[in-house]
């Protein structure tokens, strides 16, 4: 059954993502195994990592030195840098499993530091959103007033989830340059959330947030079974035409492909708010 876990855990990985499905699997082959959170965690870890590695060198060996992409998409934070560049290093040595000293020149190319964004299982999913801009006449009354999509000046809200705080900040200060209001969630529980209560003119949504959470597939599907249809744009590091297939089939306004031209994004926007 151990064997089971690990089987299913490489193939999610070298896939790029462990799906909901997948996901339910684990739980239940865990479960019965009687694993703790922590041996689950340090299995999940290792084939996690090994899997980037493996992908990092079926580019290195394209020629690709640009791995921003796959850091994000396999969560790798700075504590998995230093066990990604011991195994790196211990590698043509064909030496043991024991811990080389970690090399001053990174292996897999020169990332450059980003803010670590990674969450583990064994993390609460952050309830609560950030903080929308307050609106103007917001009455303490039993019940909510309306929230509409524009600030009293009359901005368009557009709201970004996004589990990458670095991305988050430069999404938002590109709409604000352009003259829309930008309200933020960095989960996609906390996405779904702030939909439903501010009711933005426009939504855009990374695709995933983390090992075994919902996806920005599933926050589209959640937001339309409430009733919501504003335009709904995917903007993700995966390339692969299956995702962008999926998010057609689904009824995804625009599949938009990371690092995304501020241009683009604001031409694509435009498309779907004119003004």
């Amino acid at each position: 059954m151990r064997e089971e876990l690990i089987s299913l855990l490489e193939e999610a990985f070298e896939a790029g993502i462990i799906t909901s499905t997948v996901h339910t699997q684990v739980e239940a082959l865990v479960h019965n195994l009687g694993m703790t959170e922590e041996e689950y965690r340090k299995i999940e870890d290792e084939i996690r990592i090994n899997a980037y590695i493996k992908k990092v060198k079926e580019r290195e060996k394209k020629g690709i030195t640009f791995m921003g992409d796959l850091r994000k998409q396999y969560h790798i934070s700075d504590d998995d840098k230093v066990i990604i560049q011991q195994k790196l290093a211990a590698a043509p040595k064909k030496s043991s499993s024991v811990k080389q000293t970690v090399q001053t020149k990174p292996q897999e190319g020169t990332p450059q530091a980003e803010p670590p964004s990674v969450m583990t299982r064994s993390e609460k999913l952050k309830q609560q959103p950030q903080m929308p801009i307050e609106t103007p006449e917001k009455k303490p009354a039993a019940k909510k007033v309306e929230p509409v999509p524009k600030t009293a000046v009359g901005k368009k809200l557009i709201v970004v989830a996004d589990d990458n705080e670095t991305q988050l900040f430069l999404t938002r200060s590109v709409l604000e340059e352009n003259g829309f209001e930008c309200a933020t969630a960095d989960t996609p529980e906390g996405a779904v959330k702030l939909i439903t209560e501010r009711k933005p003119a426009l939504v855009i949504c990374d695709v995933n947030f983390g090992i075994g959470k919902p996806t920005g597939m599933d926050v589209f599907t959640n937001i339309r079974t409430k009733g919501l249809h504003m335009p709904f744009l995917i903007m993700s590091a995966f390339i692969q035409k299956e995702f962008k297939d999926h998010a057609k089939r689904i009824g995804v306004t625009e599949y938009l492909v990371k690092p995304t031209d501020p241009a683009e994004l604001i031409a694509v926007i435009k498309k779907y708010l004119p003004r």
